[in-house]
């Protein structure tokens, strides 16, 4: 084997051993993004069971409420915080005297039910 052969054999052994790592680290990338993911749908789910989950119901004069928003994820209709309270969402399905409030559907409440998950698991 000549001088040449020899350099170019140990190049694609280096190589090869590079690609095998390389390969490896994205399989346990990939895993890891697996396992987080799962654990985030988790912490979502946790935070939209919660009962305590924070919403904001307006308290100024206006049309009878029908709706409470998300406190962590609001639409656009909330553009003054001020014009709200902050309840949980318990509280706020009752807070008004005219009717049941139920859930915006414009606000972001899968976002919300996250945040809320995370700040559950951080008081833990």
């Amino acid at each position: 084997m000549s001088f040449a052969d020899q350099v170019q054999a140990l190049r694609l052994r280096k190589l090869k051993i590079l690609d095998d790592h390389n390969t490896k680290i994205q399989k346990l990338h990939r895993a890891l993004n697996s396992q987080l993911s799962e654990i985030d749908r988790e912490i979502s789910q946790l935070g939209d069971v919660s009962a305590r989950i924070p919403c904001l119901v307006r308290i100024t004069p206006g049309p009878e409420l029908t709706v409470y928003h998300s406190a962590h994820a609001p639409c656009g209709r909330v553009q003054n915080r001020q014009n709200f309270i902050v309840l949980p969402e318990v509280d706020a399905m009752d807070a008004s005297p005219y009717a049941y409030l139920e859930r915006c559907s414009a606000c972001g409440w899968k976002r919300a039910a996250k945040i809320h998950g995370n700040k559950l698991i951080g008081e833990a």
